[in-house]
């Protein structure tokens, strides 16, 4: 399986300069973005010639899903220190939101492309 953007693109071509999301393991987190472009793509990207777009989309993705396993996982989701509170967001809601991220990155990065199209050619 191709990996869609590599640790190179991420670093000289995605982030122009800005400091990096992810800092260790960039190809695993490239890995899972890639599976999840092909989902939505049904494999309609030649793998031998990889738009720049499609790669933007994984490096997008990528932080995303580094970021999502970097949260704090015991679900607090604000804290209050004056008369101190404390909200938990469930397990469910975290994951709901998360895939309408990854949903929402890549119809930015692909929806006028052509590579979402589900139909006959």
């Amino acid at each position: 399986m191709t990996i869609y953007a590599d640790e190179d693109f991420y670093k000289n071509n995605y982030l122009c300069g800005k400091k990096a999301v992810i800092d260790t393991a960039f190809s695993f987190y490239a890995r899972s973005a890639t599976q999840k472009i092909r989902l939505y793509t049904c494999d309609n990207i030649d793998e031998n010639n990889i738009p720049e777009c499609v790669k933007m989309c994984c490096c997008e993705l990528a932080e995303k899903l580094y970021s999502y396993e970097q949260s704090d996982n015991d679900g607090v989701s604000s804290e209050s220190v004056g008369g101190w509170s404390k909200s938990y967001e469930s397990t469910s809601n975290k994951q709901r939101n998360l895939k309408s991220d990854i949903r929402e990155i890549i119809y930015k990065w692909l929806s006028n492309t052509g590579l979402l199209y589900r139909g006959l050619r």
